[in-house]
């Protein structure tokens, strides 16, 4: 992972490029027809399978760590562009308007992903922000077909829940994404909770310790 500060006389040109050929992850909905099962929220027991598929199960890392990790496995570029928000106001503000912390965005044709964050944000928040977005990629969220918004008829109290197809299995998880947005946006939060945790406590973990003990 690049964390990159552009600087002032590069950055406007780059954020322009999110338009065009850039995906942006939150333009997708899915027409209920194109459901393909169900299945539960992902479990911190289920991330540490992830982490093995990477390399990283019992191992302390960084959020660089994983998300080079992840880049190879899914053989995509990922770089996190911290943007000073003294320089792009409009960053920020476009953000908070849409009640997001950060924005991922996904080139197909190029291999690339881009993360951009405001550099505003605290330490802790700007990990976890970067690790969600990676969260994303990792369930393969970016890869939904476009179609018709999804009409949720869940209920709350549920505990397994609608997912779609891919059109491509460019994607870390076991499962497939959830037909819901909001709960697509939950697990890449648990993602992020994960995979912070995990990072700290390396071997210390009982998930990873329970991940031995299967071996």
């Amino acid at each position: 992972m690049d964390v990159d500060v552009p600087k002032r006389d590069l950055a406007g040109p780059f954020l322009n490029r999110l338009t065009g050929f850039w995906r942006p992850l939150r333009s997708f909905g899915a027409a209920r027809s194109r459901v393909n099962g169900s299945r539960s929220l992902l479990t911190a027991a289920e991330f540490q399978e992830e982490l093995a598929i990477l390399g990283l199960s019992g191992r302390r890392f960084e959020p660089e760590d994983y998300s080079d990790a992840l880049g190879e496995y899914l053989d995509i570029s990922i770089t996190v562009h911290v943007i000073p928000d003294s320089w792009y106001p409009e960053l920020s503000r476009l953000l908070a308007l849409s009640g997001r912390l950060g924005e991922l965005r996904y080139s197909e044709r190029l291999n690339l992903a881009a993360i951009f964050v405001p550099g505003s944000l605290p330490p802790l928040v700007l990990t976890l922000t970067i690790l969600h977005e990676l969260g994303h990629l990792a369930a393969g969220d970016l890869l939904i077909e476009p179609d018709e918004q999804f009409e949720d008829d869940q209920h709350a109290e549920q505990t397994i829940f609608e997912t779609l197809p891919l059109k491509k299995e460019k994607k870390l998880a076991r499962g497939y994404p959830f037909a819901k947005e909001s709960l697509r946006e939950r697990e890449a939060n648990l993602r992020a909770s994960y995979a912070l945790f995990a990072g700290c406590l390396g071997d210390d973990s009982p998930y990873a310790h329970d991940m031995y003990d299967v071996l």
